[in-house]
């Protein structure tokens, strides 16, 4: 599979993603560029894996330096870890919980900044937060 390099708005980094939705997402921009379109690349990179029993799905790009929350049942295995940045949530990486992913994926295309304390807040979850009305957060 061929991969151009991008810039990845929502991360800020320049690089090639490997992935079936990215080679999709850069095929369709390319077309539209093509057919007359002046608009930036700006999907937001998403992944998916089953690995046994497990169904793992991640949203954004997380870094190992990221502050990370976990929300949801560990010993269960289904959970998602929230990656924040400069305290705004980023990326989104679930075990078993595709409801998250799909919020999660909601969210952050959306720009809507939800910062770690709003996810500390006690009955947090992401999919009510992507059931909200969504303001993206305006720098």
């Amino acid at each position: 599979m061929a991969t151009a390099l991008v810039f990845l708005a929502h991360a800020q980094v320049r690089l090639r993603l490997e992935s079936v939705q990215n080679a999709t997402d850069q095929a369709r921009h390319a077309a539209r560029t093509i057919l007359g379109a002046e608009h930036p690349y700006t999907e937001l990179p998403w992944f998916w894996s089953t690995q046994g029993p497990y169904r793992l799905q991640m949203v954004g790009l997380a870094r190992s330096d990221d502050d990370m929350l976990v929300l949801g049942d560990q010993a269960a295995a289904k959970f998602s870890v929230l990656c924040f940045r400069d305290g705004v949530l980023t990326a989104v990486e679930s075990v078993n919980v595709p409801a998250d992913h799909m919020a999660a994926r909601k969210l952050l295309a959306a720009g809507t900044g939800i910062t770690r304390d709003q996810a500390e807040t006690e009955g947090f979850t992401l999919k009510a937060a992507a059931s909200t009305p969504l303001v993206p957060v305006v720098a």
